[in-house]
């Protein structure tokens, strides 16, 4: 099924005089970390995206359309139009529209596309656009060391968003601190396992890892998984207020211990202030 649709979407670039390159990039292109629910990346190099954008009648050539979401790729001051389309078939490609021109930018390394270097396929080429590409090397999307700046502002972005839903949970605003609880907070949790997993390393790559969070349960040890398994809770006040107390306590901990690991002063003062303060919104929570 993979080798029919890149065949359908070879026939249908080099059909379209507007297309002048097919480039597919992640997991397909890079033959690794891929199953049958991978999507396949299609970057497609047009003079006239809005060809593709008027109508979807174009899309059923690719099998029989479930549904598909309109979304825009930022690419450095650059975004591109995209449709993400599923087919009924469970297959699903995601369309990208970019200039000709957006490769000469990757091509000299002036605006340079983290996810090419870990691979990509050519599958059309009418003018040589991607004679002079970088060879993928396989260090995209590195998680580097960060500097103290980065650490502190992940450490109080994390703890403003822990006190936006504790201040939710004490007004009663249950709708809205699940909404927090499920969005960014997580996202700086997930940022200082990563530093954490890889400080372990010794700050080698390791492919394994994505900064979306895909691959995570084939990592993470079980006691980790134990502790983020606290930090989801149902729809409840109560509960809340745990999975919010195990959250903070995840965090600090490791937060605590990569600080002292990579030399950074950790704010145990302001850490202390915080979770006393918390404490008095619980109390409140419990009245309201």
């Amino acid at each position: 099924m993979q080798e029919d649709r890149i065949e359908k979407l070879i026939t249908f670039a080099e059909s379209e005089e507007a297309i002048r390159a097919l480039i597919l990039e992640g997991s397909r292109a890079v033959g690794r970390f891929s199953d049958d629910l991978s999507d396949y990346d299609m970057n497609v190099f047009t003079l006239d995206a809005g060809a593709w954008l008027e109508n979807d009648q174009w899309l059923e050539q690719f099998g029989e359309v479930l549904l598909y979401q309109k979304e825009t790729l930022a690419f450095h001051s650059w975004e591109f139009p995209s449709r993400l389309v599923v087919f009924k078939d469970g297959g699903r490609i995601d369309f990208s529209f970019w200039p000709p021109d957006a490769l000469a930018g990757i091509a000299d390394g002036s605006q340079p596309y983290e996810s090419y270097r870990n691979g990509y396929q050519v599958l059309v080429d009418k003018d040589g656009l991607t004679e002079h590409l970088p060879k993928p090397d396989g260090l995209g999307f590195l998680v580097l060391l960060p500097d103290r700046d980065h650490f502190l502002q992940t450490l109080y972005d994390f703890w403003f968003e822990a006190y936006c839903i504790a201040r939710a949970l004490a007004r009663s605003d249950l709708w809205y601190a699940k909404r927090i609880e499920a969005s960014a907070i997580k996202d700086h949790l997930y940022q200082m396992i990563l530093w954490e997993r890889q400080r372990r390393l010794s700050w080698s790559h390791d492919p394994i890892l994505h900064l979306g969070g895909k691959r995570f349960e084939k990592w993470a040890s079980p006691e980790l998984l134990a502790a983020i398994a606290a930090c989801y809770s149902p729809y409840s006040k109560a509960e809340t207020w745990q999975s919010l107390i195990a959250m903070l306590d995840l965090f600090n901990r490791i937060a605590r211990r990569l600080a002292g690991e990579l030399g950074f002063a950790y704010p145990e003062k302001k850490e202390k202030e915080i979770l006393e303060y918390f404490s008095v919104l619980q109390r409140k929570s419990g009245k309201s």
